[in-house]
């Protein structure tokens, strides 16, 4: 008996330590309504702050939060909604790894997967598709991002995976409608019969309505001539997004649709979307010798070689884009070149393209490209000239806001003071979230000696600042002040 009750002992000793450390745990883990109280308030603030872009408070407040009640989800999520809108990834996804650790793998999947929509809205597919992965390898269920996960392998290139991924149950409403429709997409590739009955089946969300319509229509158009075929299905695929799926059914027939116009242009886009440049470009060429879509498909030569960091190719097939275009040109395509001299110091160039577009068209947006390349020449005359232009027109708000930019900012350059205030009263009744703004009334400020209200405004400009506009002169300006 006392031999055996020897052997017990021990047992009964962890039994009891077991229970000791689990009445601990559960004492000091359980969050009291007093707390979850005070939690809820404070992320109510940090969504306030949040609503108010106040970001920096936001995420403090967030940070309080999660300190009062660790196991929640929703500060977390607050904090990594704005690290991603500040485009700072590397630290959202430390605070999922280490941060959260207090939190349940449900929730983790859930952080996971803002962040694998982040790399999704950059088209950045394979390290979206890595995240996604992650998320679910924490053995839970998240059927957004399942779903996501499927898109993502279409934009990878892994059609059969996505094609089992995208069959799954379970997705919501609008996620079911869509990889409905995807599926039929992965369905035509082989079979149009099958995609058609196969869409047939679902009545799409009103958001997918469109979508639906247009490939049912292009589906009953198909005939038994499969190199158009092809080329039909290759423009829905292109159009909505998915090069893989165009390549796919193009690809095996590029010796066969030398004589189509429309299949060439759509395979070479296809190339370039998924980073063949070198064979875009060739396939490109193949089609301009069948005469017709000079422009669209300059244009797309324009960016094939911009990728493969020949300027000078690129610059010569945008402005043939341009050419071919004529009058009818489109702005998209006219801001897009523009921007590509302007970030590779081409000023000059910008200056004459700008100067013969100016003769075909006047729109406000050109005389502000046009401006902005005058002001990096440093020619005063045709600065104040283009001031005065723009002056006459009739400007939407964002073209207001960008030509009272300019004039506070050139005017500040000159040292004028001449109803600067008004104009960034003007300014700001436009916009209050417009980092431009505070940096110029920063500026201003720093002219007046108000160095603490340019502190502020300077700091303010940061806060608003998520596409990188005023950051360096901003910055500059706050460091010579502290």
């Amino acid at each position: 008996m006392k031999a055996n009750l020897k052997k017990i002992i021990p047992w009964i000793i962890l039994l009891l330590v077991l229970l000791s450390l689990g009445v601990w745990y559960f004492f000091n883990k359980r969050v009291t309504e007093e707390q979850l109280a005070e939690y809820n308030n404070i992320v109510a603030e940090a969504n306030t702050f949040f609503e108010a872009k106040q970001y920096s408070v936001s995420i403090e407040r967030y940070q309080d939060a999660t300190e009062k009640v660790p196991t929640k989800v929703d500060a977390y999520q607050g904090i990594v909604k704005i690290l991603l809108l500040k485009n700072r990834v590397n630290d959202a996804v430390d605070i999922v790894e280490k941060a959260a650790n207090a939190l349940s793998l449900n929730d983790k999947s859930v952080l996971y997967g803002s962040i694998g929509d982040y790399y999704y809205s950059l088209h950045n597919y394979e390290e979206a598709k890595n995240t996604y992965q992650k998320a679910l390898a924490l053995g839970v269920t998240n059927m957004d991002v399942e779903f996501m996960l499927g898109k993502s392998l279409l934009n990878v290139g892994k059609i059969q995976e996505a094609k089992e991924q995208l069959s799954l149950e379970g997705f919501s409403e609008d996620n079911t409608a869509e990889a409905k429709l995807l599926l039929s997409y992965i369905a035509a590739l082989n079979n149009a019969e099958e995609a058609k009955n196969s869409i047939a089946t679902y009545s799409p969300t009103q958001k997918l309505f469109p979508y639906y319509e247009e490939f049912i229509e292009v589906l009953d158009s198909l005939n038994e001539d499969t190199k158009f075929n092809a080329s039909k299905l290759s423009r829905v695929y292109m159009n909505n997004g998915y090069p893989y799926l165009a390549l796919s059914i193009l690809e095996p027939l590029k010796d066969d649709i030398e004589e189509y116009l429309d299949g060439l242009y759509f395979l070479g886009r296809a190339y370039l979307e998924v980073g063949n440049y070198d064979k875009s470009v060739e396939i490109l060429d193949k089609a301009l010798t069948l005469g017709g879509m000079e422009s669209e498909i300059f244009w797309c030569k324009g960016r094939a070689y911009l990728l493969k960091n020949d300027l000078d190719s690129s610059t010569k097939s945008y402005q043939r884009a341009i050419d071919y275009g004529g009058k009818k040109v489109s702005d998209e395509l006219l801001k897009e070149y523009v921007d590509v001299l302007l970030e590779n110091k081409q000023m000059l160039k910008a200056e004459e393209f700008l100067s013969n577009i100016l003769e075909m068209k006047g729109d406000p947006y050109i005389l502000l490209l046009t401006l902005n390349v005058e002001y990096e020449l440093k020619d005063t005359q045709k600065v104040d000239y283009y001031l005065s232009q723009l002056k006459k027109k009739d400007l939407t708000d964002e073209e207001k806001a960008e030509y009272l930019y300019w004039q506070i900012k050139i005017m500040l350059d000159r040292e004028e003071d001449n109803g600067i205030q008004e104009l960034l009263d003007q300014l700001l009744a436009i916009s209050k979230y417009n980092p431009q703004y505070y940096m110029l009334k920063g500026r201003y400020d720093i002219t007046l000696n108000q160095l603490e209200d340019a502190k502020v405004s300077l700091e303010k400009s940061l806060e608003y600042d998520i596409e990188g506009l005023v950051v360096e002169e901003s910055s500059k300006m706050l460091s010579n002040i502290k």
